[in-house]
């Protein structure tokens, strides 16, 4: 079955937007982790120590979604919590665990970017990058 385009660009740019995460997830599968989680790995190890809250506003997601996205990384011993027993804020770092799953999964991420650019072109990232961020801009 062919599939339609659809005139909505909301509804383009969601399909896009999952068709670049669905690529990147097949290949960070491979250590374990989806494109997401390494995303947040990564953003903790540039702010080891940091507050859930202070993670959530550096990843500009909701305080409940990174919550929710770094159980599964406990869980698996990425990341822990140094803050003492009973204390509210909890301050996180990754593990030595952690830190060797950002380190694979930065060269799969460098692999997905190289493909997306052999798919679109140099030319074709830039323009996509520059519409994208006017897409983002509040006053547009």
């Amino acid at each position: 079955m062919q599939k339609r385009k659809s005139g909505c660009y909301c509804i383009t740019l969601r399909r896009a937007a999952q068709a670049i995460s669905d690529l990147y997830d097949a290949h960070m599968a491979a250590i374990g982790i989806t494109v997401n989680q390494y995303s947040l790995l990564s953003k903790l190890g540039h702010y080891p120590n940091c507050s859930v809250s202070e993670l959530a506003e550096y990843a500009r997601l909701e305080r409940t979604t990174v919550v929710r996205a770094l159980k599964p990384l406990t869980a698996k011993g990425l990341i822990k919590d140094l803050s003492d027993e009973g204390e509210r804020k909890r301050n996180l770092c990754l593990t030595v665990e952690g830190e060797e799953i950002v380190k694979k999964g930065k060269v799969i991420w460098h692999q997905e970017q190289e493909e997306i650019e052999r798919r679109l072109g140099k030319d074709g990232v830039e323009q996509l990058q520059e519409l994208l961020e006017k897409l983002m801009e509040k006053d547009s």
